[in-house]
């Protein structure tokens, strides 16, 4: 008898089968001001439009307060300054991604993230991605650099990150 294979998808006018989809993990690739950050899709609850934030008084440069999001109220990072990168300045065509968190901490469900534009669906492959040699230095919230499809993205490091905003005692 003859084995199926089930094709549930296309990706550039190739078929992909049941068992490659399942070896290939479902990305957004998030444009920040110099970088591109790589989060699996199931990390990321929206993409929204930028929203003001209620400043927090005292608070460090990368934490720019609260939004409400949802009937939230969620913490709004710059993610960039927060892992030792530029402050991008102007909002200009700014987003806001929101975070589901990873620690199951009930008060703090979510963080969000200024982005820089819309992000782009990306498929992970194994052979897809390599680790890129960048050393971290001293950056926080970053697990690591990698190159997809030969592109050098960022992969932040959300525990840290809801842990820095844990410590603040804004939550």
């Amino acid at each position: 008898m003859a084995e199926i294979t089930p094709i549930n998808t296309r990706r550039d006018g190739m078929a992909v089968t049941g068992k490659q989809a399942s070896d290939a993990v479902h990305c957004l690739q998030i444009p920040m001001y110099e970088e591109s950050i790589l989060l699996p899709n199931a990390a990321v609850a929206e993409v929204v439009g930028y929203l003001e934030p209620e400043p927090q008084p005292g608070a460090p440069d990368w934490y720019l307060g609260k939004i409400t999001w949802r009937e939230h109220k969620v913490p709004l990072v710059s993610f960039e300054v927060a892992s030792g990168g530029q402050d991008p300045g102007a909002l200009d065509g700014a987003r806001v991604a929101v975070l589901n968190t990873l620690q199951g901490n009930p008060r703090l469900p979510y963080i969000a993230i200024v982005t820089q534009g819309l992000p782009s669906l990306k498929l992970a492959r194994e052979e897809q991605v390599t680790p890129d040699s960048r050393d971290l230095g001293d950056r926080q919230s970053i697990a690591g650099f990698v190159q997809l499809d030969g592109v050098s993205l960022v992969v932040p490091d959300i525990d840290d990150l809801e842990s820095r905003i844990q410590r603040l005692q804004v939550v």
